[in-house]
């Protein structure tokens, strides 16, 4: 991979944060100019992971850069989810050697979260960093009552996490009510949140009384709801439109938006009050092209809800095709592929390409980055079909790779060399 340009850091020294493997949650501060990382114990920063080669990388200062090379190691060196051989780094940046995922930081950086080590949370599904990291904030969060600000691009599944946090609270039992600010008339949104003095139908207030309240679309609440609704959050009391009497109620409230909702309080279009009693916790949910190690996980998942025989699974080419391309309407758009492509195309195979050709559109482009030449983009594509791959056949296979070799119709030791190139262990898929 050619370099690429560098920011500069003005601090001195950095940190190294373990996120997974033997040494998770381990914090290693460096100041020296130039170590290497590796199982080695002759390495400045050891990994005791059968996936990382004796000396695996290294990591040099060149005035006040940072920059890692990969040291010819077996499972390679990958920054961002793609493969390197030579690249700077950035703070904040996660990198991966084998298995094994380091987080990059300034000495100063404030002390976070672990990712957790499942790969779901509910209904929620994710094996990738970027989702490991959200449901570390959740398995913190759920049981507690405290009200959470879902953040994410549309099609994230910001509903499915606020059911998630439901499903995992005391209030389970309860109520989930949903209310969409955003589908609703300025006139008619007060009247659906507080009911109507006299209706007998209630408001979602009332509905959710003992549970949870999510408010969908938070950011197009119109500013004359705005202290209203800060003001039942803050008290637990409101009054129906047109109403006299002070009902009370315990509710848990959610709120969700694709907004920048602190662009709004610049722009006065959203009170800062309510913004940080909303906001005590917040969730930001990446979008699907900063996962995609997930994609293989997610196709299985939507798939496996359609009728028996009705589809089958992407090849390789069209893995690559689905891992490449941008998914601008996210995890919404992968379901709507599987299940267009299982009801529409001939044979029924799950394929990008297939699907839009029979709405009688073009193949969408795969997006490739300007940097890289022919050869490296085709390598990268291809690693990154390879790794997801291996990950989505285990799964199936229940880690067993006798099973998993021959429904590839791949040769058993093949599989073997594959699966140590990218540092996986079929046993973490053993007993699914």
């Amino acid at each position: 991979m050619a370099v690429a340009d560098g920011p500069e850091l003005a601090h001195q020294g950095y940190r190294l944060l373990i996120l997974s493997g033997e040494l998770r949650g381990r914090e290693v501060e460096i100041v020296k100019g130039e170590i290497t990382l590796g199982r080695s114990r002759q390495c400045e920063v050891v990994l005791p992971d059968d996936s990382v080669s004796r000396v695996h990388a290294e990591i040099r200062r060149e005035q006040d850069r940072y920059r890692l090379l990969d040291r010819g190691s077996t499972a390679g060196t990958f920054l961002g989810g793609s493969r390197i051989s030579d690249a700077f780094l950035r703070p904040g940046d996660e990198l991966r050697l084998g298995q094994v995922e380091l987080r990059f930081v300034t000495r100063d950086r404030q002390p976070e979260l672990l990712p957790s080590e499942a790969e779901r949370f509910g209904p929620v599904l994710g094996r990738s960093l970027a989702m490991r990291r959200v449901f570390a904030v959740l398995e913190r969060i759920a049981d507690k009552d405290v009200t959470v600000l879902i953040r994410g691009e549309t099609g994230t599944g910001k509903d499915l996490v606020a059911r998630a946090i439901h499903e995992g609270s005391a209030r389970r039992e309860q109520p989930f009510v949903i209310v969409d600010c955003g589908a609703l008339a300025a006139d008619q949104i007060e009247a659906e949140l507080f009911g109507v003095g006299g209706d007998p139908r209630r408001g979602a207030f009332e509905l959710a009384a003992g549970g949870t309240l999510l408010l969908d679309e938070v950011g197009e609440l119109p500013a004359d709801l705005q202290p209203k609704l800060l003001r039942v959050l803050e008290s637990g009391r409101f009054r129906r439109v047109g109403g006299s009497d002070e009902i009370e109620v315990d509710v848990r409230a959610l709120a969700a938006t694709n907004r920048d909702l602190r662009a709004g309080i610049d722009d006065g279009a959203f009170r800062e009050d309510l913004y940080f009693r909303l906001a005590v916790v917040t969730c930001e949910l990446p979008p699907l092209h900063e996962r995609r190690d997930d994609i293989p996980m997610l196709i299985e998942s939507f798939s496996r809800r359609l009728p028996p025989g009705m589809w089958r699974p992407p090849g390789p080419e069209a893995m690559a095709r689905l891992l490449g391309y941008d998914w601008p309407g996210n995890v919404r758009e992968l379901r709507n592929v599987v299940e267009r492509s299982a009801y529409l195309s001939p044979d029924g195979v799950i394929d990008l390409m297939a699907s839009d050709r029979r709405n009688g559109s073009e193949p969408r482009a795969v997006s490739f980055d300007p940097t890289l030449t022919f050869r490296e983009q085709k390598e990268r594509a291809v690693e990154r079909f390879e790794e997801a791959y291996l990950h989505w056949l285990l799964e199936r296979a229940g880690g067993n790779i006798s099973r998993g070799a021959r429904e590839a119709d791949m040769d058993r030791k093949y599989l073997h060399k594959l699966l140590r190139r990218y540092g996986i262990d079929a046993k973490q898929y053993a007993n699914k």
